[in-house]
């Protein structure tokens, strides 16, 4: 009995590991698409970027309405929670990619946001427990490493004269296979019962994520138009562009190795620092592209940290966890993009480009309190 047990146990942890891998796989597809999809629309429409970046912040809008829904809807379960998901995504990305009539597109962003969102919050209640961290950490590697993909179809695309918006089905039939995979769930909560939040470690660690996920987007939002304004066309500005995941993908998939290390928030601070300067400073192309790189070596593996911070906090629940990460991250991804967006049109891209200094120093501020 104790075999068949233990063997029921292994079918259902891979059964829950490929349906989050299929979900964090489209989440990285769809997310990284933002950059290249907002400055393609912007030159197909003629008209300036500052004014489609909405498009672009339907995640982050989505994730501040799952935080208010969490607890709620997560009652049905993560796991069901994550499938759903996945086919409103789906309709979502079939949407953006058809046309660039902004009724239909913006719908289909609002459908993706959202769902991605969902994604996000159903995640950490997935993978708590003992090593969250790394699991976390694998988890996003994997959404990371297919986010390469997605600027390289967008540039591939835009060379040959097709629309880069195309790209976007790339992440339709691995959502399909998280749909049509049966539901699964993740391990029990113990904190379930408890109804007290321990606030001062939930606001502390939710500051944490607010400003890693800022950062990360200030970079996956605006990389391409910073390579297209060094004079590079978009479809190159887009391949250029993955230079962004290719950088997160890497930083994330040797994370688990190091994300205990008490060193590792430092030093991922220090890269993105140093990577931020190369791109303010960059004139050309090539500079530019290896500042991105840089920055997203150390973008990488702030957020599992931050996130298995949150999750492992003793008393705080599955279903709470999730909705304070969601908060976090949509009050971020609302507002770091923009107020770069908002940087760009008074004082320059390039300029606006400072903006994760500050951001990099509250960081690290609070990530010294505990």
């Amino acid at each position: 009995m104790a075999v068949e047990t233990s063997t029921g146990e292994r079918a259902a942890a891979r059964d829950l590991s490929r349906v989050v891998a299929f979900a964090q796989i489209g989440l990285g597809l769809l997310v990284s698409s933002f950059g290249p999809y907002l400055a393609g629309i912007a030159a197909e429409l003629d008209r300036p970027r500052g004014e489609l970046v909405w498009l672009t912040m339907t995640f982050g809008a989505g994730l501040v309405l799952a935080a208010a829904t969490g607890p709620a809807v997560l009652r049905l379960g993560a796991g069901l929670v994550m499938r759903l998901a996945c086919a409103v995504i789906a309709v979502g990305a079939v949407a953006m990619a058809a046309t660039a009539e902004l009724a239909i597109a913006g719908t289909g962003a609002v459908l993706v946001g959202f769902g991605c969102a969902a994604i996000a919050l159903a995640t950490p209640p997935l993978l708590r427990g003992p090593g969250a961290a790394k699991r976390i950490t694998v988890m996003v590697g994997l959404s990371s490493a297919a986010g390469v993909c997605a600027p390289l179809a967008f540039g591939a695309l835009e060379s040959v004269g097709v629309p880069g918006r195309w790209a976007l089905l790339s992440a339709v039939p691995v959502l399909v296979a998280a749909v049509v995979h049966r539901t699964v769930q993740g391990p029990p909560d113990a904190a379930e019962r408890d109804g007290g939040i321990p606030v001062g470690p939930a606001a502390l660690a939710w500051g944490r994520i607010v400003l890693c996920v800022g950062i990360e987007f200030c970079f996956a939002i605006w990389s391409v138009a910073r390579l297209v304004d060094t004079g590079v066309a978009l479809g190159t500005a887009s391949a250029l562009g993955a230079g962004f995941g290719i950088g997160m993908a890497a930083g994330r998939l040797v994370g688990p190795r190091f994300v205990d290390r008490p060193w590792a928030v430092h030093a991922a601070l220090a890269l993105i620092a140093v990577g931020t300067a190369v791109v303010y400073l960059g004139q050309d192309p090539a500079t530019v592209t290896v500042g991105i790189g840089v920055a997203s070596l150390g973008i990488a593996p702030l957020y599992p940290i931050m996130l298995g911070r949150l999750v492992g906090i003793p008393g705080l629940s599955g279903r709470h966890s999730a909705s304070i990460g969601s908060l976090a991250s949509g009050t971020a991804i609302l507002c770091a993009p923009a107020a770069l967006g908002w940087l760009d049109g008074q004082v320059g891209l390039r300029e606006a480009f400072l903006l994760p200094i500050p951001l990099l120093v509250l960081l690290w501020i609070l990530s010294r309190r505990r």
